[in-house]
């Protein structure tokens, strides 16, 4: 029904957009002493229906339904010089869902009711030279978000930094140097507490290939605190991870790719583990544009949980809404996710894709990781064999306006060998229509 309502008053609202146009004027560039103030907002609904699955896990036996809306209103201040100040604030609110907030630990990711989300100082290029800075509280993203991204589609979001960087710029390549600590989100408080782990990057965007982008990169995750259980017994966790993103056209073809190397100490155990996604298109010269592509992802798993190495990958900082389903039952952990897909265009501003996902365990004595993170389902003895399951994705987007998005698709989820020997195996199904405003 909401979603009927939106494509009623699309019409009404491209009409009204040109009208709204003096708002560009009276929003940007606001002159306030000696720079110039810029006062934006970014507003969302997205209606959600789950069946047999939630947010925490899957298998509920019931249906859901949760109402997200979420609110970040922006301020930037330029100085002549180019220094820039930029402030954001947040509010994310859910509605209608079974769940309420006590069902939440001190974090919950529907709600962060009025907070600081992101508040830095920026000097990209200090007088004329190619150093720069960033510090403060910030989103931190790079390439397709597969490594950093800040995690948007959740209602709070995943990724939040208080962290500094130091920014070198030429002509071949960007280069990023940087350390922080992950926010904590308080559903209840003020956003000042972070994750127990420190992390360290440097992050090198390379600009000299012509028509290709190439990024490399080594992340360290350390926590000092010799809590890290591993299978040898506690001890710091100190993971580091090196690798590089690929991506390209060369006429109607596309590709993509990442691989991702991580070494270091779980506890007492050693960390060996890798993960890497390729991924191929074409787009045919056709009414509608069609693309077809194929894609592998590849997180390992832990083949043995008693020979005191960890093998599971642990997806880094990442995003996975996108990338393996978009009903977020499963991490870039200890998984091979095989996809097929086709999109189309039937309009300029229009797109609807349609996905099918087959997935399985990269070792069947690992667990099924969660979209938090969290063991699912685990069988040790690896009797339970290692198919997950297979979903199929359909996705509709229309841009009614610069300010105006809708959203809206439906998935299910069929579970295989490993889900029905290792619990409740219904199949799972979601639908969600959504609207975006950008003022």
């Amino acid at each position: 029904m909401i979603f009927l309502v939106l494509l009623f008053f699309g019409p009404l609202m491209v009409q009204s957009e040109a009208k709204a146009d003096w708002l560009d004027d009276r929003l940007k560039g606001i002159e306030l002493g000696p720079g110039r103030l810029d006062l934006s907002a970014n507003v969302r609904f997205r209606y959600e229906y789950m069946d047999q699955f939630n947010i925490q896990t899957y298998g509920t036996g019931r249906d859901d339904e949760v109402l997200l809306t979420r609110v970040r209103v922006n301020l930037g201040y330029t100085l002549p010089q180019k220094i820039n100040f930029f402030v954001q604030f947040q509010d994310a609110r859910f509605f209608l869902s079974d769940l309420d907030k006590d069902d939440f630990g001190r974090s919950c990711p529907y709600l962060n009711e009025l907070d600081l989300r992101q508040a830095f100082v920026e000097w990209r290029e200090i007088g004329t030279s190619p150093l720069g800075f960033k510090v403060g509280r910030q989103a931190i993203k790079y390439g397709d978000n597969r490594i950093f991204g800040p995690g948007d589609w959740g209602n709070v979001g995943r990724y939040t930094w208080d962290a500094g960087k130091l920014l070198w710029q030429s002509k071949s390549v960007d280069v990023d140097i940087f350390a922080g600590e992950r926010i904590f989100y308080l559903k209840d408080e003020f956003d000042d507490e972070h994750y127990p782990y420190k992390a360290y990057a440097a992050y090198a965007q390379i600009k000299a290939v012509p028509g290709n982008k190439l990024d490399l990169f080594y992340v360290v995750k350390h926590d000092s605190d010799e809590t890290t259980k591993g299978e040898s017994g506690l001890g710091d966790l100190l993971v580091q991870t090196v690798g590089f993103y690929a991506k390209g056209k060369w006429n109607r073809l596309d590709y993509a790719s990442t691989f991702a190397y991580q070494f270091g100490d779980y506890g007492r155990d050693s960390v060996r583990a890798f993960g890497f996604n390729v991924e191929g298109g074409y787009t045919f010269p056709a009414p509608w544009k069609p693309r077809l592509a194929a894609a592998v992802s590849y997180a390992s798993g832990d083949d043995d949980p008693k020979d005191g190495r960890h093998g599971t990958f642990d997806g880094v900082f990442g995003a996975i809404d996108l990338y393996y389903g978009r009903m977020n039952l499963f991490s870039w952990m200890n998984l091979v996710d095989l996809q097929v897909g086709v999109g189309v265009k039937p309009a300029e501003k229009m797109k609807l894709s349609l996905d099918y996902h087959h997935f399985r365990l990269a070792e069947d004595r690992d667990a099924w990781y969660y979209c938090t993170g969290k063991k699912m389902r685990w069988d040790p003895t690896g009797s339970s064999g290692s198919e997950l399951g297979e979903e199929i994705d359909l996705i509709w987007k229309y841009q009614v306006c610069p300010r105006i998005g809708l959203m809206a698709g439906c998935a299910g989820f069929y579970p295989g060998e490993f889900v029905e020997k290792t619990g409740s195996h219904e199949d799972a199904y979601w639908a969600f229509g959504q609207i975006e405003i950008k003022i």
